[in-house]
This record gives structure tokens, C-alpha cells and sequence, in this order.
């Protein structure tokens, strides 16, 4: 390679990305606002995306690239939990092995959580990947993956700006997809909160999802959901567009926010809970498991190694248009710990009866289950079957207020430990407090992401089933959504 061509090759990250970096065995194919992206130099970006068009990769690209091309070189990865965040170590590592022999920098550290590599000069580059935590220490770059549905969003755009203060060089780059109205994410991607470059990336402008990105960049805005979808959609898009109701699509898929007012557990004291490093083995802070089918006899196993005190377990059924849910709680210290979630999809009812029994075999202190419409033969069979052990429970405004106020209960005493784990997240977040034109609080959901807070109920019904375990409780009212807005007017 003459130096010319190699000089233009570092000189242009989205030519170096093109044609130096492979992925899937073949050359890297940019859209072009991810090329924009790469070639960007401003210190402040933010990146407003659909899921599945690439933000958090792309950063990841961006960040490598400079790792091999800027002398000394020091970035940081912040997301949204470990595993999320050893994801990008594993993206830049990859990222290496593909480049030529030639031109790659000497790999001189590699750990789940770093990666180090040292130039001809001796000048070393460090990538490091945070989870749910602020940088800290020397400056550098700084990417965050999904601030909004991070732990402490805001302390970690704060600690993340000081990161960059030092150097005009230094950025700083935020990428996620919408949560709710309000909050540091909100503000800043729609520009009433710093000087930030920002981007605006909905389904249509990725070719992954997209059958004429060109044509689609340009009509596609002025169209409805539903025309925009049929003209150009790919089939996957299309598939994913029919099993969604709209506004869960309008969301995760084309940019909108959602009204968070009316939330019955706020996103921040949700977070309290959560828990950023799980994993399912052992020495983790939270031994978690998800599952997301008909769990394995090997799931069962784990739960069986697993658990560390008494089990609770709740389960909400679904059919054909909602997912079926599974939350088992171990009681830990004092804490109910989130050990396994299942999600089982159009599963037929003797599968799902199989994994509930499976489940109460695991050694359940106690299981309820909903026992409204389609769940009421398979409770009367946990009732017979378990006698002792498992309950069903009929889904009606008075039952459903009982579980929200012990979830939120849990959730302000802090005695409910969750996986910072974005479908349970989401899950909690989109139950909602809707009252009535006769006045009474109904509970439901916006169906986010596709869902209909199955998770949540799941984990409502857990802890329902460990209502009157001695767990030493300080008692905690649940707080209306009316009744907080008047205390926060006050």
C-alpha cells in the first residue's frame, strides 16, 4: 500500500472503517449517517436512534479507530449494565483481529473489561468499559450507551462531561433510544441542554431495515406509520411492525417519547433497585438468569444451584397476544433477589404448565399465578396439584392496587433487587395509573416495546406470594400519582 493510500485511510474514519474493518466475515457496509458520524468532530454528540440501526457499534467503531490512530489515546465505555458493557470490549476486539496484520497495533492487555494496545513508539491506547457508573481519573473520550435507562443518568453525564473538560479534544458522545418525556436525555437531544451535535436516527434511514434508504431519507417523513412501513420496510421491519401495537412502535422504532407523568413506579425509583453487575455465575453481585422460551432442564438445574434462600414465585399468563411471564425472588438477607426471569411466547398451555410445575419443583416456598380468564384452569391445577404451596389469584382493580402498592413498597424500602436489564426496565415502567370516569385507579400499561408489563405483573405476583414471610418490612404507602404532583406543586 503506497503512503499516500494509507495516509488517506487514517486521515478518513469512514474510509479506514470501510475498507480496513470487517464484521461478519465481510467488509463493513456504512449508512451514510454513520459515515457522517465517524468523520464528526465535535466535541459534544448526541444520538437519538431507533433500535437495531447500529448507534451503539458505530460509537464503538469511532472510538477504535481512534484507539489506532491518536497516539496515547484514553476512551471509555458507559452502559447500561456489565454485560451490555463488556459487549463493546468484545466489538473493539473483533474490530482489531479483522485489520490487516500490517496496520494493527500490538494488543499489549485484554481483559472482559479493557482493552490496551501500544504503538510503534511505545504509546499506549486504553479503551475501558464502564457499567452503570461515571468515569472517573485522567481525561479522554467518553460513550454512552442508553443514558436514559442507565443508574444514576445524570451523575454519569455529569462525571462523563468533567472526563472531557480538560482537552477540547476530548468528546463526549450520548446515544439511546426514547424513554420517557423529561430527564438529562430528553433535554439534551432535544436541544435545550448543552451545545450538542445531535442526530436524529429513525428506522428508515438504516439499510438493515430499510429496502431504499436514498428514497426513504427524503419522502418517508410526511408519511404515516403504517404507509411509510408497507413502502419501505424490509420484512423483518414489517414482521416486527405487525406484532407491535403502534404507540410501542412509535417508540422504540421512530423516535417518540413517551408521557412518563402517569407512571405508578417513576423510573428513578425503579433505579434505586436495580442491580448493573448479573450475571448467571457464580461471584456475580446478582446471580441472574433470563430465559426467553420454554426453559431447558438445564434452566431448572441452575435455579436449583442457584438459589440462595427461599424461593417466590409469580407467574402472569399469556396466550396468543401477550407473552407469558415467570419472576422467581429469592430471599436473601432480608432482600428479595431477582434469580431468574422466563418469557415464554405463543407457547401452547401443557408447555406452560410443565415450566410452572418444573418451577414449583425448583423448591418454591410459594407460587401465585393469575387466575383471570385464560389462567383459570391452569391455577385450579397448580391449587390441586401444590396444595400447599401454589395460589391463584383473580385480576380485578381492587387485587391489582394491592400488588402496586406492595411493588412500590418494595421499591422505595429497597427490599427488591432487579437486573438493570432493559425488558424489565421497561416493564415496570409502563405500568400506568389511569383513573377511572368513576373515579378509581385502574392500572395498565402502554404496551412498550411490544409488551403489556407482563414482567412486572410477574414480579408483583412474586412478591404477593411472599406477602406475610417475616422479612422485617418498615411499613410504606403507596403514593398516588395525584398525590405526588400536589406534593411537588407544594
Amino acid at each position: 500500500m503506497s503512503q499516500k493510500k494509507l495516509s488517506e485511510l487514517l486521515a478518513d474514519p469512514a474510509i479506514f472503517a470501510g475498507t480496513l474493518i470487517k464484521a461478519g466475515g465481510g467488509a463493513v457496509s456504512l449508512d451514510p449517517w454513520q459515515k457522517d458520524f465517524l468523520r464528526n468532530q465535535s466535541k459534544f454528540v448526541c444520538v437519538l436512534k431507533s433500535r437495531r440501526v447500529g448507534g451503539s457499534w458505530i460509537m464503538a467503531v469511532k472510538m477504535f479507530i481512534r484507539s489506532q490512530t491518536v497516539p496515547g489515546y484514553r476512551g471509555f465505555f458507559v452502559s447500561l449494565n456489565r454485560e451490555e458493557a463488556r459487549g463493546k470490549i468484545e466489538y473493539v476486539d473483533e474490530m482489531h483481529d479483522s485489520l490487516p496484520r500490517s496496520m494493527r497495533l500490538k494488543r499489549v492487555a485484554r481483559s472482559k473489561d479493557e482493552i490496551a494496545f501500544v504503538n510503534h513508539l511505545g504509546k499506549k491506547s486504553l479503551l475501558r468499559s464502564l457499567a452503570g457508573k461515571a468515569p472517573r481519573g485522567r481525561g479522554g473520550d467518553v460513550g454512552v450507551s442508553e443514558l436514559p435507562h442507565c443508574l444514576n443518568s445524570r451523575q454519569i453525564y455529569e462525571g462523563a462531561l468533567h472526563v472531557t473538560a480538560r482537552n477540547m479534544k476530548h468528546s463526549l458522545t450520548v446515544e439511546s433510544t426514547p424513554l420517557g418525556k423529561g430527564g438529562i436525555f430528553h433535554d439534551i437531544s432535544r436541544g435545550s441542554l448543552g451545545n450538542f451535535s445531535r442526530y436524529e436516527i429513525p428506522w428508515w434511514l438504516c439499510s438493515a431495515l430499510c429496502v431504499n434508504v436514498p428514497k426513504a431519507s427524503i419522502s418517508a417523513y410526511s408519511m404515516s406509520t403504517k404507509d411509510r412501513v408497507r413502502i419501505f420496510g424490509s420484512k423483518s421491519l414489517k414482521a416486527i411492525h405487525a406484532s407491535m401495537p403502534e404507540r410501542a412502535f412509535a417508540q422504540e422504532s421512530e423516535l417518540e417519547f413517551v408521557e412518563m407523568e402517569d407512571a405508578a413506579f417513576p423510573m428513578e425509583l425503579i433505579m434505586t433497585c436495580a442491580e448493573a453487575e448479573f450475571s448467571p455465575f457464580a461471584g456475580s453481585p446478582l446471580l441472574f438468569r433470563k430465559v426467553e422460551s420454554v426453559p431447558s432442564p438445564s434452566d431448572w438445574e441452575w435455579l436449583s444451584r442457584a438459589r440462595l434462600g427461599a424461593l417466590f414465585i409469580g407467574f402472569d399468563v399469556g396466550r396468543k397476544k401477550d407473552q407469558s411471564a415467570m419472576a422467581v425472588l429469592d430471599l436473601v438477607g432480608g432482600k428479595f433477589e431477582t434469580r431468574m426471569t422466563v418469557s415464554m411466547r405463543q407457547t401452547p398451555f401443557s408447555s406452560q404448565r410443565e415450566a410452572v410445575e418444573a418451577a414449583i419443583r425448583c423448591g418454591a416456598s410459594a407460587f401465585v399465578m393469575d387466575s383471570t380468564g385464560a389462567g383459570m384452569d391452569m391455577a385450579e391445577r397448580m391449587e390441586r396439584a401444590f396444595p400447599e404451596v401454589a395460589k391463584g389469584l383473580s385480576f380485578t382493580p381492587k387485587s391489582k392496587m394491592k400488588m402496586v402498592e406492595g411493588m412500590f413498597a418494595a421499591l422505595s424500602e429497597r427490599r427488591l433487587v432487579i437486573p438493570a436489564e432493559r425488558d424489565v426496565l421497561a416493564h415496570l415502567a409502563s405500568v400506568r395509573e389511569v383513573i377511572s370516569g368513576s373515579g378509581n385507579k385502574i392500572y395498565n400499561s402502554t404496551r412498550a416495546g411490544g409488551h403489556h408489563a407482563d414482567m412486572a405483573w410477574a414480579l408483583m405476583l412474586a412478591l404477593e406470594a411472599a406477602r406475610g414471610v417475616n422479612h422485617n418490612p418498615a411499613p410504606v404507602e403507596y403514593s398516588s400519582i395525584s398525590r405526588r404532583r400536589s406534593m411537588r406543586d407544594f
